[in-house]
């Protein structure tokens, strides 16, 4: 029977195989089968013809596992990068394509990989802190890997690790670190800007330097390092793209990092004087944006960085003034607007809890914890006789829980129940709304 002509050009593709190449070039080891001792070799690896390259990126991945440090990308040459626009676009889409981002959360991202190249010219290399799922959390960094200047992914941070790091002009540290300390983030933060020297051995040596974090899915305000652009990820899903699909290609990242460096070359003493200045954000966030924004040479739009960070600053100072060290201000000013001669630190934990409880929240503190976070807050407590521990709350004392309280956006600041007549408070308030 005659087959019709379209069913037959089917069986033709079908049953034409593509050429395939037998291709060698991955080191497999085995037991020799006499000797029983390890052996190595180079087998013959069945390839489609047209997957070569494919095969080569494959064997590229292999090698750089037994030597890491010789797979970074690094520039081979510096190439000409076109305009600011165009290479911001080209880092904007191809970190956009491997990672599943807001819109926002990418153009971040580009803006602090832009910066990296740019350490020795800025009064501050502004860190990257990253949360959210494992996956995703690693994937940034891995993207990064490929696009920030002499890039060095590290399992983990500690004093050791970065001891041993061999920190030559603009090594970037993309770091997973969901474990990491509040101590560890605090020291991270210091070495944004320069000069904080740490002794290794007798030698004294200086951390400076970008550095991004994965801090894992959920992340408090303490372990966020200071002076970090924050930057959540979302969880991949049918939304997102296939990373498969559109990961990048050795040649696309060596053009990129080529293209970088041409523009490193030529922009480096533009961005050292560079005037630009996020006056309209706070002092921490003004001092990133500015860092981030004088990397941008000769495109005044992609500048406006302010509306990137605002929400970020938002979050902050929400997470900053509804943690447990508001929590504990709010309760003590409470305490102290009830004219006490003095107060006791049982007191002022029953009304944190108090208040704990009104937030819907089911974890209650000790008296003893909440003396150590009267401590963090600047408020030394001392013995008072037999009843134990507490503030005297004399005028010195009052004036410092008003003034700390301004600086954490305090409710019981603003209420108007108990300090209506409070002169401290009036002041006070205008403290906050300068902040």
């Amino acid at each position: 029977m005659l087959l019709p002509d379209l069913a037959f050009k089917q069986l033709v593709q079908i049953t034409v195989a593509n050429p395939v190449l037998s291709i060698r070039g991955i080191t497999e080891y085995a037991r020799d089968g006499t000797t029983s001792s390890i052996t190595s070799w180079k087998p013959p690896f069945e390839v489609e013809k047209g997957d070569e390259a494919s095969f080569a990126e494959i064997c590229h991945r292999t090698e750089s596992v037994f030597a890491p440090t010789e797979s970074i990308p690094l520039p081979t040459q510096a190439t000409p990068y076109g305009t600011t626009d165009g290479l911001f676009s080209r880092l904007h889409n191809a970190i956009s394509a491997q990672v599943c981002l807001s819109e926002c959360a990418s153009h971040l991202l580009t803006y602090w990989t832009l910066s990296s190249w740019f350490p020795d010219a800025l009064f501050l290399a502004p860190g990257l802190a990253i949360s959210g799922p494992a996956y995703e959390g690693d994937l940034v960094l891995r993207t990064l890997r490929n696009l920030c200047r002499c890039p060095l992914l590290l399992a983990h941070v500690d004093m050791p690790t970065l001891k041993n790091v061999l920190w030559y002009n603009g090594r970037t540290l993309l770091i997973h670190g969901p474990n990491m300390t509040k101590q560890m983030a605090s020291f991270l933060g210091s070495t944004a800007t320069r000069g904080h020297l740490v002794s290794d051995a007798g030698v004294y040596k200086d951390f400076f330097g970008p550095k991004a974090i994965y801090l894992g899915e959920d992340v408090s305000p303490g372990r966020t390092p200071p002076f970090s652009v924050q930057v959540n990820v979302l969880p991949a899903g049918s939304a997102c793209v296939e990373v498969k699909g559109t990961r990048l290609t050795e040649l696309e990242i060596q053009d990129l990092q080529n293209r970088l460096m041409g523009y490193r070359l030529k922009n480096l003493s533009k961005v050292y004087l560079s005037d630009f200045n996020a006056s309209a954000l706070t002092s921490d966030t003004g001092a990133v944006a500015n860092a981030l924004g004088a990397c941008i040479v000769d495109s005044p739009g992609l500048q406006d960085l302010i509306s990137l960070l605002t929400p970020v600053e938002s979050q902050r100072h929400t997470d900053f003034s509804t943690g447990i060290e508001a929590v504990t201000l709010e309760a003590t000013l409470n305490l102290c607007h009830q004219d006490k001669a003095q107060v006791l630190v049982g007191e002022i934990a029953t009304e944190v809890n108090r208040l704990q409880k009104d937030h819907g929240e089911c974890v209650t503190y000790s008296a003893e914890k909440v003396g150590h976070l009267l401590k963090k807050l600047g408020l030394y407590t001392r013995r008072l006789g037999k009843a134990g521990r507490g503030l005297v709350m004399d005028l010195a004392t009052r004036t410092r829980i008003h003034k700390v309280a301004a600086v954490y956006s305090c409710v019981g600041l603003v209420g108007e129940e108990n300090n209506l007549h409070c002169q401290l408070c009036i002041e006070h308030k205008r403290l906050m709304q300068v902040m």
